[in-house]
């Protein structure tokens, strides 16, 4: 799933923050099974619907597993988008990056 290129760059750093404030909750003793269970929706209110929708399909096609909690079901569908995001932002940069200027003039005026 593709985002608006504004929220591309905001993505990343609402997933690192999140990532930050539940390891300093554990730091402090306060598990994932204790908070867990409110957090998810407080998390799932921040995200753009794209995300949401994506999100929603991929918890559909899961099979639940024993122990499995939803933040952290959660966490790791948002560090996959934020890896995905990253990869073909990668790959489009790159590209344009290593194209010889000229080609670059060439397929601008096509």
């Amino acid at each position: 799933m593709l985002l608006p290129e504004e929220r591309r760059q905001i993505y990343p750093y609402f997933y690192d923050e999140l990532e930050s404030k539940l390891r300093s909750l554990e730091s402090l003793g306060k598990t994932q099974d204790k908070y867990g269970d409110f957090l998810t929706p407080l998390v799932e209110s921040c995200l753009p619907e794209e995300v949401l929708v994506a999100w929603e399909r991929s918890r559909n096609h899961q099979t639940e597993s024993e122990g499995s909690r939803s933040l952290e079901q959660l966490m790791n569908f948002l560090r996959q988008e934020v890896k995905g995001e990253e990869m073909v932002l990668l790959a489009r940069t790159g590209l344009t990056l290593h194209q010889n200027p000229r080609k670059r003039i060439i397929m601008q005026h096509r």
